[in-house]
């Protein structure tokens, strides 16, 4: 019998793919009304996939080496381990919830059960169940459809800064995430409301 990798539900999408973005306002509500097991570790864990998009693999694989601090932002080398080209990512240090990452970052110690200095040094179920236990619909690589579908709400976002970010490779892979959009959407019910006038 294989046993299942990553996710420890039956279903994987129990509540069927969520596809709707989450605001900021949303999600610090999450972060500060959620009952978290390891505030530190789970509250941190969401902010970074929350700013950075990144896949839930990407993000557990993450070492203490990976992280730096650098004139006001945060800057992170996202880069997946088995292959892939990525330019390190940055946010402003400012930004609600970094805090938590750097503070997980300068607590992450070598250790005998964490010898590579993971930042995040849990298990695919584990990251799973912290999104699940304060998103219940929804789980981690939904962050990832989240992040691209708020860069896409702004109009002067190109596809080459979407690749750069997401580290794609081809510029087809923006496509699906175009069509959970708003953005387009407005634009078109804004001419509906011009044949009015």
């Amino acid at each position: 019998m294989v046993k299942r990798k990553g996710n420890p539900h039956k279903h994987h999408y129990k509540y069927g793919k969520q596809t709707t973005p989450i605001d900021f306002q949303t999600f610090s509500s999450i972060v500060e009304n959620g009952k978290f097991v390891k505030p530190l570790r789970d509250k941190s864990f969401l902010a970074f996939l929350y700013w950075f998009g990144v896949r839930r693999a990407e993000t557990l694989e993450r070492v203490k080496e990976d992280f730096i601090i650098k004139d006001g932002l945060l800057i992170v080398d996202a880069t997946p381990k088995k292959g892939g080209e990525r330019e390190p990512l940055e946010v402003l240090i400012n930004y609600p919830y970094v805090d938590l990452i750097v503070k997980k970052v300068n607590k992450t110690r070598r250790t005998l059960v964490n010898p590579t200095r993971r930042v995040w040094n849990i298990s695919g179920p584990t990251a799973w169940r912290i999104v699940k236990r304060v998103m219940p619909k929804h789980y981690p690589h939904f962050f990832r459809l989240n992040r691209a579908t708020r860069f896409l709400e702004d109009p002067e976002t190109t596809i080459p800064e979407m690749m750069a970010w997401f580290g794609w490779k081809a510029s087809k892979t923006v496509d699906p995430y175009i069509g959970y959009s708003r953005r387009h959407i407005r634009k078109q019910r804004e001419r509906l409301a011009r044949e009015l006038t």
